[in-house]
């Protein structure tokens, strides 16, 4: 249920996270009849909010949001010759 972001931080588990083939089909969210009553609006904002059922992390996540953002600044153009071309000008040290 929890997703590791780096040595010691966690967060909640996404659709579309990596995690290992032995947790396939394993348990997610917890059932709202196993949680009590008053924090069943915690599970409906997982829901709705956090990680909607059927969307992508990248419409979900602003950062994986920007994936290609900007592309036909280079497309068609050799990446080394991109960075060339915008290094010609640079000072040299």
């Amino acid at each position: 249920m929890l997703f590791a972001t780096g040595k010691h931080t966690r967060r909640l588990f996404r659709k579309g996270d990596a995690y290992h083939p032995a947790r396939e089909g394993a348990k997610m969210v917890p059932n709202k009849d196993d949680v009590p009553a008053e924090y069943h609006y915690l599970i409906d904002w997982y829901h709705s909010t956090y990680a909607p059922r059927g969307g992508s992390p990248e419409k979900s996540d602003p950062i994986l949001g920007l994936r290609g953002l900007g592309k036909e600044i280079w497309a068609g153009e050799d990446p080394d010759s991109y960075v060339r071309r915008l290094r010609k000008d640079w000072p040299r040290t």
